[in-house]
């Protein structure tokens, strides 16, 4: 599998990352291991990664923006995203991201809208299964503190690497909100329900990142199946109301993700290429 380079060049970071640099034996060890935030306008907004690897995946909202960009200039450039736009399209949206190399990829798939602690929140069921409780909490999920949004469809792959021996993955796909999603115009949500009734295929873009764990002594529940975790999360930056819109309709949903493999908690290449593969067509 090849994935596309783009080279953001002219990026304004308007929405760029912080790896939280501390001190100590771990951070020491591997300073790439550690808390990342993704910020706006130099606020920080999300807050993901883990000191060792092996505590739980975590990727939670620790702050929010107003900053919006304007919608009809990015419909407009994403068109119904049957392909990757042109470079000159990348480089109109990629302008408020920060500079550096981005893998740019088109996903689809119906999402379902997600409240920290249900039942089907991949934070309180499939984390807590494999890792159990986050310290120093313990007697709760790591949630992303959020409404966020999920692809319907996990995968997973067998492998060896990460843990010696052959074992199973799950891949698991996340759309993460920069807009709290009951605070959006439901007047815009319904317009955009009514343009996919229409005929209009439901868009929107992000920038996204991979993170990858697995338990330092095992899972506690000995009969989850799974001894790794890959999560996708995608941040979005336009495309709120379309994404609930599709939310509430159980409609696809196409997403334009600039991946950071910079950013991306991940030991190798080749882990960005078994967790994309599953969305390139």
């Amino acid at each position: 599998m090849k994935l596309s380079n783009f080279d953001n060049k002219n990026g304004e970071s308007i929405i760029s990352f912080q790896p939280w640099q501390t001190s100590g034996t771990e951070y020491e060890l591997d300073s790439s291991r550690w808390y990342c935030h993704l910020l706006v306008n130099g606020e920080r907004i999300y807050e993901y990664g883990c000191p060792c690897g092996t505590c739980g995946i975590i990727f939670r909202k620790v702050g929010s923006t107003n900053h919006k960009i304007s919608d009809p200039e990015a419909v407009q450039i994403l068109g119904d995203l049957k392909k990757i736009p042109s470079s000159k399209g990348l480089q109109q949206l990629a302008r408020v991201l920060e500079p550096g190399i981005y893998h740019p990829l088109v996903i689809e798939g119906k999402i379902t809208s997600i409240e920290p602690g249900a039942a089907n929140d991949y934070f309180a069921t499939d984390v807590v299964r494999l890792f159990g409780f986050e310290p120093p909490e313990y007697k709760e999920p790591s949630g992303p503190w959020t409404t966020y949004y999920k692809f319907r469809s996990d995968n997973e792959t067998g492998r060896t690497g990460h843990i010696s021996g052959l074992h199973n993955a799950l891949i698991t796909a996340v759309v993460m909100p920069l807009h709290d999603p009951s605070k959006l115009n439901r007047e815009r949500i319904d317009y955009w329900k009514q343009k996919h009734s229409q005929g209009n295929t439901l868009t929107a873009f992000a920038i996204s990142v991979i993170d990858n764990q697995s338990p330092a002594m095992g899972s506690p529940d000995p009969t989850y199946k799974y001894e790794e975790h890959y999560l996708f999360t995608n941040c979005v930056i336009d495309g709120h109301h379309r994404i609930q819109a599709a939310a509430e309709l159980e409609a696809s949903v196409r997403i334009l993700s600039f991946v950071s493999s910079q950013y991306s908690l991940i030991r190798e290449n080749d882990d960005l290429k078994i967790v994309l593969s599953n969305f390139i067509n």
